[in-house]
């Protein structure tokens, strides 16, 4: 049985768009059917109820009023990175993030199809995307820092991030 590691948790993320069953368009309440309540919450805008934040260990999700996952976020940056079993409660804590050519040969081998977005601004970085098989509308980008490591840059955070749900105007949102 293969070792659970960052690099195939983030391979399975760009191939699916999703860990622990938080992915794009998923129901929030499922989601914390199977993990429990999430660690922290809050608003993403101090003026608006909606959409919200949740997050379990090192990963985020962005939530719409009808209560569908419209992003999940993983921040690699830290030295260990915690993700949900799947359990709730329960973490697995990974070391370092992978880098570029790491992640891009994962991608290849496991048949994942994947393209470097051209960059619009001159930060010290770059992102990769995968299209989610599946699910029409849904994007993975994987963004490495090229500061310290030009050759083999570190990941820096992964988004799985949806552009297909229209959340209906005149539905109230969903109590909780």
């Amino acid at each position: 049985m293969e070792m659970l590691s960052m690099l195939t948790v983030l391979t399975e993320f760009g191939a699916t768009g999703s860990i622990a069953g938080m992915r794009p368009l998923a129901s929030f309440p499922e989601v914390t059917a199977v993990l429990g309540p999430p660690e922290k919450s809050g608003r993403i805008s101090d003026d608006q109820p909606w959409p919200q934040w949740f997050q379990y260990g090192d990963m985020s999700v962005e939530v719409c009023r009808c209560r569908i996952i419209n992003r999940v976020s993983v921040r690699t940056w830290y030295e260990s990175v915690r993700i949900p079993t799947g359990r709730p409660g329960e973490f697995h804590t990974f070391e370092a993030a992978p880098t570029c050519p790491q992640l891009s040969a994962a991608f290849s081998a496991a048949g994942v199809p994947w393209q470097r977005v051209k960059q619009t601004h001159s930060l010290p970085q770059f992102t990769i995307e995968t299209d989610i098989a599946g699910l029409p509308g849904v994007t993975v980008a994987f963004t490495f820092t090229t500061g310290e490591t030009p050759d083999a840059p570190p990941l820096h955070s992964a988004h799985a991030v949806e552009f297909a749900h229209e959340c209906p105007e005149d539905s109230a949102p969903v109590p909780g």
